[in-house]
């Protein structure tokens, strides 16, 4: 006999809501894209003293505000650091939002799932098993 339905939901909103664990220090797994738009994230493995992070830029000029993003490894002593970027020949103030987990930083800064839309999620998730 499988596991139970209870204990598949469990496991499937720990992943769904980033609450699987992992070493908190050692080589972790990343997503690694560039500042170019769309981002089509590739797989990284993290030297040690990496964590996996998401670089936040915006743009100095006053006529327009313009913000990139970029993921990746980052040095653990740069997370709370601010940082400066160039690109396309215009200069971005960097934060960096740094996470100690496999794959933490699949979400675009500051837009993590609604809890609402996860259980959603979860809920049709769950028929699909109820009608095998």
């Amino acid at each position: 006999m499988g596991p139970s339905r209870a204990v598949l939901c469990t496991l499937f909103l720990s992943g769904a809501l980033g609450l699987t664990t992992s070493p908190a220090r050692g080589r972790l797994r990343c997503y690694t894209c560039s500042f170019a738009k769309p981002c089509y994230p590739v797989l990284t493995e993290c030297q040690e003293d990496e964590a996996c992070g998401i670089s936040v830029g915006t743009s100095d000029q006053e006529e327009e505000e313009d913000v990139i993003e970029r993921k990746g490894c980052l040095p653990r002593a740069q997370c709370p650091l601010l940082g400066h970027a160039t690109y396309w020949s215009q200069s971005y103030a960097l934060r960096h939002q740094c996470c100690e987990q496999d794959l933490c930083n699949t979400a675009p800064s500051g837009r993590l799932p609604s809890l609402p839309l996860t259980t959603l999620l979860l809920l049709a998730w769950g028929a699909s098993f109820s009608s095998l």
